[in-house]
């Protein structure tokens, strides 16, 4: 258990939190998301924030990896906030199936799926794959740099 706490949480919930302090350090300073047209409606890419993802992920890789966490895990450490924010909206479902009944009002199922799948690929797709750009690259860094310290005896 310490070990997946060290090579997983630690990076995992690091990842997290720097993103989302630095997302709320960016609208507190004034930068807006951009709207982008795709199809019949706008999604929201908030630039500076998407630029400094890879960085991000990068960061918890690379702290996985320190810590003798597989590629697997280094790479699930560089994408926690996008898989945390996915099961955040999964669970969108069943808490309003609790919720629905105690309010009295019944939410039309499409027009939630058509919000989620609009705002999932502008919050976890891209975000998502931002990150493992970032995990990935820090994951190849690494590798090439333990086979250089490390030759193959011919």
């Amino acid at each position: 258990m310490q070990k997946r706490v060290h090579q997983l949480w630690i990076p995992g919930f690091l990842t997290m939190a720097l993103s989302i302090v630095f997302l709320v350090t960016l609208q507190k300073l004034g930068f807006n998301p951009r709207m982008v047209s795709w199809r019949d409606s706008d999604i929201f890419f908030f630039a500076p924030w998407l630029v400094s993802l890879p960085f991000l992920g990068a960061l918890g890789a690379y702290i996985s990896s320190r810590a003798g966490g597989s590629r697997g895990t280094a790479l699930l450490a560089s994408i926690f906030p996008a898989l945390a924010l996915t099961l955040t909206f999964l669970l969108m479902f069943p808490i309003d199936m609790i919720i629905e009944p105690i309010i009295g009002r019944q939410v039309d199922f499409s027009i939630v799926a058509t919000v989620l799948l609009r705002d999932g690929i502008g919050w976890i797709l891209v975000p998502g794959a931002a990150l493992l750009s970032g995990g990935s690259l820090v994951h190849l860094w690494l590798s090439q740099r333990s086979r250089s310290q490390n030759p193959a005896i011919s």
